[in-house]
Order: C-alpha cells, then structure tokens, then sequence
C-alpha cells in the first residue's frame, strides 16, 4: 500500500460534492483522490476535470479490477450496496459505504461476512456522528454532566423554500421514492437512518421497541413525502426514550446552504440538559441573538448554571471531512471508527423497524422481531 491511501469514489450524485472536496490540499488528507465511477458520462467528465482526477469509469467492475485503488468509498442508492461492496471486498478493496447500508439483514450479514472473509477495513459512513456539536455533546454526556441520559428530543423543520438551499433535481428524488431502493422513504429509511444513529448514541443504551406515526404531503406535485412523522424509540427501561418529530412546511424562515432543513435537540439526564440548535441547515441565523440560541452546544447540569460552547465549527460539511479523514486513519491504524459493521446493522434494524411500524397501521415494534425485511 503507498504511503497515501489511494481512494477510487463510486456515486457522483448530489452527495458526492461533500465528499469530493474532502480530498483537496488544504484538508490535508493521508490519502489521494485517483480513480472516480460514475454511470452518467458527462457528470463524470465534469468531476474529473474539477478534481483532476485522471481515472475516470463508467462501470464498476473495471474500477474494482484497478490493482493501484486501496479503498473505495461507495455513494450509490441503497438497494446497490450489497452487490457492489461484496464486489469491493472480493477486489481487496478497504470500504466506506454511505448509509442506509442495505435493504435487509441478510444483505449486511452478507456483506460483514464478505468483509471480513477478504480481511477488509469495513465501515459505514454516517457523518453526523461527526458533527462537531453533536461529538462535544457525546464527550458532555460520557463524562456524567447530566448524569444518565434520559430523553432524547429531536426536532426537525423541512421546507421546499428555504433560503439558499440545495437545488436537487426531481430526478435524484425518483429512487428515493422507490419501493426498490428506499421503501419510499425519503425522510423515514433515507435521512432516518442519521437520526436513528444519533438518537440511538444520546441515549446510551439499548434501544429495544420503535413505533411510527406517519401524514402524507406532496411536494413538486410528485413526491409523496413521509412527512410530517413523528418516531419513538423506547429502551428496556420504557422512561428512558427518544422522539424524532419531523414537518414539512412550504416556507420554513432558515438559510442553508444544503437539503432544505434544520434540527434542534434536547438530551435531557438525570442531572441536567444539552441543547444543540442547529445541524443541516441554519434556522436561527437570520433573528436577532440567533433566537434561542447560537449554533454550537448547551448544556446545563447539578450547578444550575447555563454553559456555551459556540466556538466549534457548525458547517455541516465539517462532519463529511471529519468521517471522511476517521476512515483513513482507521484503516492506517487498524482501529475500527463509528460505523462499525456491527453498530451500522443495530440501526438499520431500527431504521426498517420503523418501516414495519408504519406498515402496520403504527404498531409498536420490537427489534428482535424484525429479523431481515421491515
């Protein structure tokens, strides 16, 4: 292996302009961009020339076959994970695959077992547990500032009209609202699968029954949205649980420079709260003081004083270059970063237990039931 890990990128849709800067100079990457896939050839030509990269494919087998690629990172719909990173691993490829991971159970075991067999660095590329608020709030709450977490609450706005928000082509919406690649769910599978993560690490322990209330709006006169929804995530100990409220609104008051939303949560523990305004968009920047509070974290614990740590940076792309740069020093240094395999099946079998949940009229689900399909 050369001294920088020599990285081929698989998917060049609207993702992939988060992941691709990563590998410029000034992020200062132990790795390099060298190869690109991409089945849409003028897209493809396009990044090349923007990256300078001098490898370009349009199909994927011929990129795997590329004995100077280390690793891939995989940004394709979800229902091509499994067949292309068993593909990847078989090539002795090191992975980092976008979320949502698989369709099914049986698709992840297949592809851990794949990895594994093939002695692969394996991971499951979900930033957000790389957002810089939510890491000093996970390091606030593993060092007992609010004591044992109790409650977790998730807020998030979406609006087709926010200020300044990514242009998505009606057709990158069509295979998220598929049966095939994403039960038709662009909120609840697709982008659940970062709230699920993030609510699953805040309350820090198992969770063991989901349940899923789900309304219906149409957007662009297409695409049924699986919004507004509201998810519960219930642990053994049924005080201890998290709720994701999510609405759509034809004009939400926010700026951002991405998907056309923001989120707001609270983690509240035995001793005390953390507040995190703020994530994929940037709701508050447009009142006076921020409204209820500056981007960055909160927190209050036993002293009953308010704390603030504003001072970490917010952009939402700051977690896509720090999962990214957690994927090459894990496989420089062996050490396993978030996602693990294992971690990454854990929330998929919450993410389709949703699934199941809305698919029989909003019953509360058990994890153990839901064993491969929602």
């Amino acid at each position: 292996m050369a001294d920088k890990i020599r990285v081929g990128l698989i998917g060049l849709g609207r993702i992939s302009t988060l992941h691709l800067p990563v590998y410029r100079s000034e992020h200062k990457m132990d790795a390099e961009l060298v190869a690109i896939c991409d089945t849409n050839k003028k897209r493809l030509k396009e990044v090349a020339e923007e990256y300078n990269v001098e490898k370009a494919y349009h199909n994927v087998d011929e990129m795997l076959n590329d004995s100077e690629i280390d690793a891939v990172e995989i940004l394709t719909p979800h229902d091509t994970h499994c067949e292309i990173t068993i593909k990847a691993a078989n090539a002795g490829k090191h992975i980092s695959l976008q979320k949502v991971p698989a369709m099914t159970l049986s698709e992840m075991d297949q592809m851990i077992a794949a990895t594994k067999r093939n002695n692969i660095y394996f991971r499951v590329y979900e930033n957000n547990r790389y957002y810089p608020p939510y890491q000093k709030a996970m390091e606030l709450i593993q060092s007992g500032v609010i004591g044992k977490p109790e409650t977790v609450d998730y807020r998030m706005w979406c609006g087709n009209k926010c200020i300044g928000t990514w242009d998505v082509p009606l057709k990158a919406w069509m295979w998220r609202i598929s049966e095939k690649a994403n039960y038709k769910s662009p909120i609840i599978f697709d982008d659940g699968y970062h709230k699920h993560s993030i609510i699953a690490k805040f309350l820090e322990e198992p969770i063991e029954s989901v349940m899923a209330w789900l309304g219906r709006k149409i957007i662009k006169g297409v695409v049924k949205l699986d919004n507004p929804s509201v998810m519960i995530y219930v642990c053994k100990n049924s005080s201890h649980y998290g709720v994701w409220n999510s609405s759509y609104h034809d004009m939400v008051p926010m700026c951002s420079d991405y998907y056309g939303d923001d989120e707001y949560c609270e983690i509240t523990g035995t001793h005390g709260t953390i507040i995190i305004p703020g994530c994929t968009g940037q709701l508050f920047s447009n009142t006076p003081e921020y409204g209820p509070a500056r981007p960055g974290v909160h927190w209050i614990g036993e002293d009953g004083v308010w704390h603030s740590d504003t001072s970490m940076e917010t952009d939402w792309a700051a977690s896509f270059t720090n999962c990214s740069k957690a994927f090459i020093d894990g496989i420089k240094t062996g050490k396993q970063v978030d996602l693990s395999p294992e971690e990454a099946r854990y929330i998929l079998q919450i993410t389709l237990g949703f699934i199941r949940s809305i698919r029989s009229n909003f019953a509360m689900v058990k994890l153990k039931d839901v064993i491969d399909r929602p």
